[in-house]
């Protein structure tokens, strides 16, 4: 018999605050889930947002390996094998849901005729579920189903209106902070989601495509990063309006003309914003905060893309078809690994060919498996968004990154042990490690490049609106 697959993916859900003792939201689905089943504790994402991330998942690959360029939209690479057509050619039928706002990144080439979308006003706590539900009920009785779900909540509210809704729920939701209340309204959801499987017969799996530094915000920081939305928002002139009418009737052979201007005005919007928040950001690093706050305001007034634990440490939850109940597994693993072992649970083999990820069925077994170091890359959204552009290798003991094409540019080298806020940079004390964690990046890269393909499966249209929604959601 093969086991129905429900795959959940929570966005910008960290680890600690989905287990552990920085959580303050109650969970009691989430946590039954991991009492009845396996929590991995220290799982490791490669990307920092939610393209590079899944492309990731879905294909066992680096976000590097994974990601096309389109323009300045990155999207998931339609050449690239995924996991749910190895699933689809092992007998499953193939279901998706998720949020209109990441309608552009390629899934709906992936999931075809079964992928729906979702508006951006509907909520956990407003419906979401029951739409789940009635998508449930409409899967085949006979034949197993993979059915994924992109939960969104936890990224918004990205305005101060949703912040409003939301912590006028307080008595219904608990939580120290908007974001811990909207993972308390999340899990209602999920206990009803899974009221309508059978658990016994479904593979559940909770994951997060990436964590945020918004779980570690104070009410006060979230009220900060709200506010410098409005300041780092722009707003295109009358000039500009004309000039990319003008643009766009180029002819094909001047496009590397447009392509030019754009990137300079593009380059300029930049500076402008970074004017705007300078002294903000000045004035932050003046303080007398911990290097962790000073990250953290920073990102609240201007967020750039990073590799900090904040973003590359997420949950990992196994429950149902059989997996063993009240196991707790600390050792290392990557998301590169969630769908390897998928495989090995449900009896697909001969999958994972040329793919990064490694099956977690021998920890599941009470066995053994090696620690891979897990390869990590700044990667974005969109080549618009905010991105300090570098690469790196976590271990359990140590975090190393450089600059993404100079490898001795921007250095950093954390002990993950005694200094889990990654606030001490070690690497002028530590060349040995820095030259045995370079090598392992050396390894992985050999002769691939980190420059991304470029693909043309958006149309003008759908570019268009990719970029309206990454700039409302504050990506670019």
């Amino acid at each position: 018999m093969k086991p129905n697959i429900i795959f959940i993916v929570i966005d910008s859900l960290r680890a600690d605050k989905c287990h552990g003792e920085k959580k303050t939201s109650v969970t009691p689905n989430i946590d039954s889930l991991i009492e009845n089943g396996t929590y991995f504790n220290q799982t490791i994402t490669h990307g920092q947002s939610t393209i590079p991330c899944m492309s990731s998942i879905l294909t066992s690959l680096y976000p590097f390996e994974s990601m096309s360029q389109n323009e300045d939209i990155f999207v998931i690479n339609p050449k690239a094998e995924t996991y749910i057509e190895n699933l689809e050619e092992f007998g499953y039928e193939s279901h998706a849901l998720v949020q209109e706002s990441l309608s552009h990144m390629g899934l709906d080439k992936i999931f075809r005729k079964n992928f729906e979308m979702y508006p951006v006003t509907l909520k956990t706590w407003t419906g979401l579920d029951k739409k789940i539900i009635q998508r449930i009920e409409s899967f085949s009785k006979t034949d197993p189903w993979f059915y994924y779900i992109h939960l969104y909540d936890l990224y918004i509210p990205f305005n101060q209106q949703d912040v409003k809704k939301v912590n006028n729920l307080d008595g219904l939701y608990p939580g120290d902070t908007t974001y811990d209340r909207m993972l308390s309204a999340i899990d209602v959801s999920i206990g009803k989601i899974l009221e309508n499987v059978d658990q016994e017969k479904t593979l559940v799996v909770i994951t997060a495509d990436h964590g945020h530094e918004k779980g570690a915000f104070t009410e006060s920081m979230e009220n900060i990063h709200q506010e410098n939305r409005k300041v780092r928002k722009h707003e295109p002139g009358v000039g500009f309006k004309i000039g990319q009418k003008i643009a766009h009737k180029f002819p094909k052979s001047m496009l590397p003309v447009r392509k030019k201007l754009a990137e300079k005005y593009t380059s300029k919007a930049d500076e402008e914003i970074k004017e705007k928040v300078k002294p903000e950001i000045e004035k932050i690093e003046n303080s007398e905060l911990r290097p962790y706050e000073k990250r953290l305001m920073k990102n609240a007034i201007a967020p750039t893309a990073h590799i900090y634990d904040d973003r590359v440490h997420v949950p990992l939850i196994l429950s149902g078809y059989n997996v063993p109940t009240k196991k707790l597994i600390t050792q290392q693993v990557q998301s590169v690994d969630i769908f390897p072992t998928i495989a090995g649970i449900i009896g697909l083999i001969s999958t994972n060919y040329g793919r990064r990820g490694h099956s977690l069925v021998p920890l599941l077994k009470n066995g053994t498996i090696e620690e891979f170091p897990a390869f990590l890359e700044s990667a974005t959204n969109s080549k618009r968004s905010s991105d300090s552009n570098v690469i790196g290798i976590r271990t359990s003991m140590h975090k190393y990154f450089r600059d993404r094409h100079e490898k001795t540019k921007n250095i950093h080298l954390y002990d993950l042990k005694n200094d889990p806020l990654e606030e001490h940079n070690l690497y002028e004390k530590n060349n040995e490690l820095v030259e045995k964690m370079e090598k392992i990046i050396e390894k992985i890269l050999q002769s691939k490049s980190l420059e991304h393909t470029e693909s043309k499966n958006l149309s003008k249209e759908e570019m268009k609106k990719a970029r309206a929604v990454l700039s409302k959601l504050g990506y670019i």
